[in-house]
């Protein structure tokens, strides 16, 4: 059950890549990927040692929903944020996230739902922090620092949008996107309502900006950045799937 923990830290397995139209996909959206195109199952020995171990993360995560405003209510971002959940094992990990929607469902028209004392609410992001830091520029982690941001457009393929949010969520609390250290939480956001721009954006947030980066130069942040977009690009077999979902726009919190 572990095996997609470690999937990031595969590079240049194969140098073709992977043209973006061709799956399977990292997907648990049965629709989008078959179970079993997802790798083989384990035999009974091995499965039975994966049910007894249950191997510590480096971190403990939490994961947080903003929920959606009324109209006649204009609350502070920092109201809607709304914690659920911290994890801090892989077994912890698996038990939450294999009972989170994919983002691909969000483009057949349907909403992340919170239900709760019988009122629905609808969910706008999902934030995954380390435990302790806010989803929030002014944390003390986050207000040096600044994000890497995806804008996915509903035309791409379902599951190339599924791989991207998996690969990030798998990499960010395995480590696998180097310098861990740097890494402070990921965000889904769902702006597929805006009738002029309809997209999801996924953000990557990281704790430290460096002038060298800023500038044009490579920095820590030059690095990471690196690190990162060569863990979103791998498929399945360990291959470097083929860019189409555009570039990687960098947002300095700090207003710099």
């Amino acid at each position: 059950m572990d095996r997609n923990l470690e999937r990031g830290n595969s590079k240049g397995l194969f140098s073709k890549e992977i043209p973006a139209e061709d799956g399977p996909y990292l997907s648990l959206n049965p629709s989008v990927t078959d179970r079993k195109e997802l790798g083989p199952e384990p035999s009974a020995d091995v499965y039975s040692k994966m049910k007894m171990a249950d191997p510590k993360l480096s971190a403990s995560w939490t994961i947080w929903e903003q929920h959606k405003q009324s109209k006649d209510r204009k609350g502070e971002y920092s109201d809607a944020m709304k914690q659920t959940v911290t994890f801090g094992t892989v077994k912890e990990f698996w038990a939450c996230w294999n009972h989170i929607p994919q983002p691909s469902v969000l483009l057949n028209g349907k909403k992340f739902i919170r239900e709760s004392d019988g009122h629905r609410t609808i969910i706008d992001s999902l934030a995954i922090f380390k435990k302790g830091v806010l989803p929030e520029w002014e944390d003390p982690e986050n207000a040096n620092g600044g994000h890497f941001q995806l804008t996915l457009k509903p035309q791409l393929p379902a599951g190339i949008i599924d791989e991207l949010w998996n690969n990030i969520v798998l990499g960010m609390v395995a480590d696998a996107i180097e310098p861990a250290s740097m890494i402070t939480g990921c965000r889904l956001v769902d702006k597929l309502d805006n009738k002029l721009k309809p997209i999801l954006r996924i953000e990557v947030w990281f704790n430290e900006m460096d002038d060298d980066t800023l500038n044009g130069g490579q920095g820590k942040v030059y690095d990471l950045r690196g690190s990162f977009e060569r863990c979103i690009r791998l498929g399945l077999d360990g291959r470097e799937r083929k860019v189409c979902w555009g570039r990687t726009d960098l947002k300095p919190h700090n207003g710099k």
